[in-house]
């Protein structure tokens, strides 16, 4: 009788043990992460819920480093491409809650579109066949913060960062200055859109490859990314 009890929650562990395992092994073995194409709706889902996981601090990735590194070893197949921001706080593998070789992601301060950007979101599109791209803005991004000092504040920047800073301006100057600074980050977002929208390559990978661009901001304070309006 004895005996018995003691087998009782053993057994108990075991199954605890096996359910977890199968479990984590469904999360690592996902479609997106086999490398299994998706639609441009399909691929906005994902990223929406993953974001969802990461306010709500339910990350399905135990970001196994070893395992990923064998599977991405020859090839990558990421489901989607972000053109984000360079600040340290806007990391969109652990916003989106994606593991290595599931998002393609270009950086620069301000996601801003020059042409080392398209160039690198066309080989995404073109030859990773990305349906997706999303132009990530953020919650106080120091650059869209210093493109509102007029340019003789910064005139004595490096040409450089004028330059950038320059290329934000125009976006965030029609915005009403009484407006709160999210609208400016937001137009900034929907500006690099636009830029792209225009490259004739990703215009036509649009009609013909079913491709879509989006913009969202990500909010810093609450850990949401706000898809934006057409």
């Amino acid at each position: 009788m004895i005996e018995r009890q003691h087998r009782r929650p053993f057994a108990f562990v075991v199954i605890f043990v096996l359910i977890v395992l199968a479990n984590s092994g469904t999360a690592e073995e996902s479609p997106k992460s086999q490398g299994e194409l998706l639609t441009a709706d399909q691929a906005l889902a994902q990223l929406e819920q993953g974001n969802r996981r990461c306010v709500q601090g339910k990350s399905t990735h135990g970001h196994d480093v070893e395992k990923w590194r064998e599977r991405f070893l020859l090839k990558q197949k990421p489901f989607a491409t972000v053109l984000g921001c360079s600040d340290s706080r806007v990391a969109p593998e652990l916003l989106f809650d994606q593991g290595f070789g599931e998002l393609f992601v270009v950086r620069v301060a301000g996601n801003i579109v020059d042409p080392n950007v398209v160039g690198s979101i066309q080989y995404a599109v073109e030859h990773l066949d990305n349906k997706l791209i999303v132009v990530l803005g953020h919650q106080n991004c120091g650059a869209v913060t210093a493109a509102l000092a007029p340019p003789d504040q910064t005139k004595d920047e490096p040409p450089e960062l004028r330059k950038l800073l320059d290329q934000i301006r125009p976006a965030i100057d029609s915005v009403d200055r009484k407006q709160e600074r999210k609208q400016r980050v937001e137009a900034n977002a929907r500006a690099s859109v636009k830029q792209l929208l225009e490259v004739p390559s990703i215009a036509k990978a649009m009609k013909e490859k079913h491709v879509k661009v989006v913009g969202a901001v990500y909010h810093i304070d609450s850990g949401e990314i706000m898809f934006l309006d057409d």
